[in-house]
């Protein structure tokens, strides 16, 4: 008979159950030889708050040059997207790209921001700060967007993994005045390739270096858009314009949540080589090609927006001549006295805007609405208690308050100016008394007097007529104010 066998060590002691994730085994392929934990807690790490270890050099764009240096940059952002990126060889292949374009007041420079689980909420116009330690050339093959070749240098970056870099949008540091310039532009120099809307539609998106200058009309809610490779990405729709036409700005894709920052009749749109196509409405849109500066440091983003601002305010019916802002005798005894066509002075108008000056134009009366408003009750007008008074005597029993008002003469009696450069719509001259009196030969009491015959053949008379206007501009008044009228 065989004597029993000894019970092994094992058998003294229970298996216990392990509450972690088995090692990965040799044979793993995505393990090499680490555990799934170990792996989870590289690839997954806490984001936490970056000190930079080395001393950072602040420059500007322009200064960059390639190499291993450690820099400093702010700037602007004027343009991202995301870019195709094909299955990494790395344990986890969702590693992401964005390529950001950034410009301060010297040049714009590419960033490749490569991310796994930091999510950059990004929007044009914010202040960026970067900070790293290589510069790559610009890339300058044809496969990519012609602004990306025009940047001056590259920079590829991947914080989570490389503690040496560093990409933070400054939310509460940007004062707004930063990086504002658009490139190429001075005060006495006109920015290359700006035109308007109406210019752009109508063949200036062939041009590659277009620019237009727009203002933000209103803001569409977001909607969800398949691209043709099967993608669903948020689309916004911007109506926007300038004083030439309308159009809209689709946003797709990140770029689209932009739009929330963004006011109507406030907020200025400078696009560089937008996307154009036509529809029933011409559409623009922001593509690799595109950089978008918002609002913009420049004259006439300021002279667009108090544009816009004018337009939502409600006209007034009769705007007073102001008193005491033209010195008309002086002009008209002055040794040099300038002779401004439409187009000249609103260059001037444009670029000079708070200055107080006046000179002459020589004009063509196309229009005349003498009988139209006799027969509407309207040729004498002025406003109370918020309501607009016609008439066709010089007074008028407001109905809100009840008081006796004098009104005047109503500027649209005189319709469209015309003159070899451009046009003043009717109801836009504000007319001195002796400026009436001038153009129609009679004071505001004789005319209220005059007959239909009367009437008819005034205003017979004036059409077509050459004048000769002394005017004055005022930043505080907002338009033509014409002091005197010459008839030839």
């Amino acid at each position: 008979m065989a004597p029993p066998q000894s019970p092994s060590i094992q058998s003294f002691f229970q298996p216990e159950t392990s509450t972690t994730q088995p090692a990965v085994t040799d044979n793993d392929e995505d393990g090499n030889g680490f555990t799934t934990t170990e792996v989870k807690a590289f690839l997954y790490s806490t984001p936490h708050a970056w000190k930079p270890r080395v001393q950072y050099e602040d420059v500007q764009i322009a200064k960059l040059v390639s190499g291993a240096r450690c820099v400093h940059l702010v700037a602007r952002l004027v343009n991202f997207y995301d870019q195709p990126t094909s299955t990494s060889k790395l344990p986890h292949p969702s590693k992401r790209c964005l390529n950001v374009l950034v410009r301060d007041d010297t040049g714009m420079i590419k960033v490749k921001l490569w991310y796994l689980k930091v999510d950059y909420q990004l929007r044009l116009g914010q202040l960026v700060s970067v900070w790293t330690t290589l510069i790559s050339g610009a890339d300058t093959s044809k496969s990519v967007s012609i602004t990306v070749r025009n940047a001056a240098c590259t920079i590829d970056m991947f914080p989570e993994r490389d503690s040496s870099c560093y990409f933070m949008v400054q939310a509460d540091g940007d004062d707004r005045t930063l990086s504002k310039t658009p490139l190429g532009y001075g005060p006495d120099k006109q920015l290359p390739g700006l035109m308007t809307l109406m210019g752009f539609v109508e063949g200036g998106h062939d041009i590659a270096t277009a620019k237009v200058l727009l203002c933000v009309k209103s803001i569409g809610g977001r909607k969800k858009f398949t691209t043709k490779k099967g993608d669903v990405v948020d689309v916004v729709n911007v109506m926007v314009f300038d004083d030439t036409c309308e159009a809209t700005l689709a946003l797709y894709g990140r770029i689209a949540k932009s739009a929330a920052d963004w006011k109507a009749s406030y907020t200025i749109l400078l696009l560089s080589s937008p996307g154009f196509r036509s529809e029933k409405r011409p559409t623009l849109s922001i593509n690799s090609n595109t950089y978008a500066d918002v609002d913009p440091c420049m004259a006439e983003a300021d002279w667009l927006r108090a544009f816009a601002q004018r337009l939502t305010t409600r006209e007034v019916v009769n705007v007073p001549f102001p008193e005491g802002v033209f010195d008309v005798q002086a002009a008209i005894k002055a040794d040099v006295r300038v002779l401004f066509t439409l187009a000249e002075l609103d260059e001037y108008v444009r670029n000079n805007p708070s200055e107080v000056f006046m000179g002459y134009l020589s004009v063509l009366v196309l229009e005349m609405n003498i009988m139209t408003m006799q027969q509407r009750g309207r040729m004498f007008c002025t406003e109370c208690c918020g309501v607009p008074l016609y008439a066709n005597t010089t007074t008028t029993v407001c109905k809100q308050c009840k008081q006796s008002m004098a009104l005047n003469i109503n500027p649209r009696l005189v319709g469209t100016f015309i003159d070899e450069t451009g046009a003043i719509s009717s109801g836009k001259l504000v007319f001195s008394t002796e400026a009436w009196e001038q153009l129609l030969g009679r004071s505001t009491e004789e005319l209220a007097k005059c007959d239909v015959q009367l009437l008819k053949y005034l205003e017979n008379r004036i059409l077509f007529l050459r004048l000769t206007l002394l005017f004055g501009w005022s930043e505080k008044v907002g338009r033509l104010c014409v002091c005197r009228v010459q008839t030839h």
